[in-house]
């Protein structure tokens, strides 16, 4: 388990990623993706944007990255 927070961490690192890019990458459901990131939310900050492209598909939506502001 702790090894899907830490490649969840490194895919949106500097990198705005749509929930479904994440959860496609790491080969977890959305449910899990996000337990993951609020885990990843209590050591560093995370940011959001609701309408910013994904760096991944770039589908503009909801992205969510780490020292990305």
């Amino acid at each position: 388990m702790p090894q899907h927070a830490a490649l969840i961490a490194n895919l949106i690192v500097d990198r705005p990623t749509c929930l479904w890019c994440i959860a496609t990458k790491a080969d977890v459901s959305l449910p899990n993706v996000w337990a993951y990131l609020e885990r990843i939310s209590k050591s560093v900050t995370l940011y959001q944007a609701a309408r910013e492209p994904c760096r991944v598909c770039g589908v503009v939506g909801p992205v969510v990255s780490i020292g990305h502001d």
